[in-house]
């Protein structure tokens, strides 16, 4: 039993890694040999656990991965067509307008139209407040723990800690000098709720390895605008839209979408008692 046991535990790890892989590759090509390598299986042993376990095929899964981050740049960016179908990994606009029409229901141009961020009135773009960071800085690529989670935000952030807190008791770890992290990919106006991927994360401790639903993954560094968020996290879906909404556009700076929005949380242990004192630094990715 506790060899069949170690076995999943091993099979997820594994897959995981890829799954790192793929996120952090979504821009370049890759073929199923190279994500097999990374797992260090064969192919086809590969894909069958990829499947078992994740729930997709890999193509199935690469390609929604490329369709969501397409949309997020239709909706967000005035980018060309042309270039965001080249950067979804299509070899012609022609073939990006079918996939992408096949998996929203309607093409590329349509959907810009639809949701264009013209779709928030005026009204409620002056009752967001506007917001300043405290700082551009380059931040440093960190080694990260982390347990993701899918489905609603409301709710998978809580079973991510959860499970990342009995992570760090089982091993001793001192709360008081742990850095947590927390990566929330997807836009729930683009993703499916049971696909939306959350990471709770921690900077990995000296000698702790990822173990079962433990990955790690290194959190590529650069160019960040850092802004303070005071209160509870219920509040923080309008301050990231206040930020790309009224500070992005005027600020002079471009978002870098090949690196994923960030937060480092502090005063964690306040969540329950006093969340009003709970302190979030998010960081944007500029180029």
């Amino acid at each position: 039993m506790r060899e069949m046991m170690e076995q999943e535990e091993e099979y997820t790890k594994r897959i995981v890694k890829t799954l790192v892989y793929i996120e952090e590759h979504l821009d370049e090509p890759f073929t199923m040999e190279e994500l097999a390598k990374v797992a260090a299986y064969s192919p086809f042993h590969f894909h069958r656990l990829f499947h078992a376990i994740v729930g997709e095929t890999v193509h199935h899964y690469v390609k929604r991965l490329r369709l969501e981050q397409a949309a997020g740049r239709l909706r967000y960016t005035d980018a060309p067509i042309t270039h965001i179908a080249l950067e979804a990994g299509y070899d012609t606009p022609s073939a990006f307008t079918r996939a992408f029409k096949q998996w929203r229901g309607a093409p590329p141009a349509n959907y810009r139209a639809l949701h264009a961020l013209v779709e928030m009135t005026k009204q409620q773009l002056r009752e967001l407040p506007m917001v300043q960071p405290s700082t551009i800085e380059t931040v440093p690529d960190m080694d990260l723990l982390f347990i993701r989670k899918h489905g609603n935000y409301d709710s998978s952030p809580w079973k991510a800690w959860q499970a990342m807190g009995c992570f760090t008791r089982q091993h001793h770890l001192d709360d008081a000098k742990l850095r947590r992290f927390s990566i929330s990919y997807d836009d729930p106006k683009i993703t499916s709720e049971e696909k939306l991927r959350f990471d709770a994360c921690i900077l990995a401790p000296p000698g702790i390895k990822e173990e079962g639903e433990v990955g790690r993954r290194v959190l590529k560094g650069g160019k960040c605008a850092v802004f303070i968020h005071h209160g509870p996290y219920e509040t923080l879906d309008q301050f990231y839209t206040a930020i790309l909404t009224k500070w992005l556009p005027t600020s002079g700076e471009n978002f870098d979408d090949t690196r994923p929005p960030f937060c480092e949380h502090f005063h964690m242990e306040l969540l329950r008692s006093d969340p009003s004192k709970l302190v979030t630094k998010v960081h944007i990715p500029l180029r």
